[in-house]
């Protein structure tokens, strides 16, 4: 069992990886920045750790053995906090994953992010990049899961993974199901030291896992 802290826990993603996280093997730890936050995961029987990744977090690493980073600065912030949330915060993540010696690091990243992207939210993909480029250089065992447009369906627990990071079409994926694949990566060695992209398809999740990404 590993205790897994969930940044970005309070989220409609984080939600759920949360949840999921209680129905597997392992303990999840919910980092929130609002206080008003800890009654939700104290009715789920989670223990919360009030932080926020612009600042300092590391007495919310203290005895964790993973983190899955689902957080977000959201489409109704500015790009200034986008920055700040999803590049540099990332960063901070990462780097505190090093110093406390928390080597499985998952990330919640998206199809399309490149650091030259002349996207209509280049700002937002951009960081995104950043983000998993410096991952990808750290000595973290990470896996960096690029999902498409999030809906609110309700999972089938089927999906399809992709090497291609920037697909010609677009495509969709449920949070549920996107949950369900960030904490099933954490124990799926083909899933270590790689970036996919995942979205609805036809495949049980964890066959998937295991047999379309090597």
């Amino acid at each position: 069992m590993m205790k897994v802290l969930v940044v970005g826990a309070n989220g409609k993603t984080g939600t759920l990886v949360t949840q999921e996280l209680l129905s597997s093997k392992h303990q999840p730890i919910a980092m929130i920045r609002n206080s008003n936050h800890k009654k939700k995961f104290d009715a789920m029987g989670v223990e919360s750790r009030l932080a926020d990744i612009e600042y300092p977090i590391d007495h919310a690493l203290n005895e964790c053995d993973a983190l899955i980073f689902a957080a977000g600065s959201g489409s109704k912030t500015g790009k200034d906090k986008t920055v700040l949330v999803d590049h540099i915060g990332a960063i901070r993540t990462i780097v505190g994953a090093q110093v406390h010696g928390i080597n499985r690091y998952v990330m919640l990243s998206s199809i399309h992010a490149e650091v030259n992207s002349t996207s209509p939210i280049s700002h937002y993909l951009r960081a995104k990049a950043h983000a998993d480029n410096y991952l990808r250089e750290s000595n973290l065992n990470y896996t960096i899961v690029c999902p498409g447009a999030l809906t609110d369906d309700e999972g089938t627990d089927r999906i399809a993974v992709s090497f291609d990071l920037a697909p010609r079409s677009p495509f969709s994926t449920s949070r549920s199901n996107l949950a369900k694949v960030l904490v099933r990566c954490l124990d799926v060695e083909a899933s270590f030291q790689r970036s996919f992209s995942v979205c609805e398809g036809d495949t049980e999740i964890t066959t998937a896992l295991n047999s379309h990404i090597n």
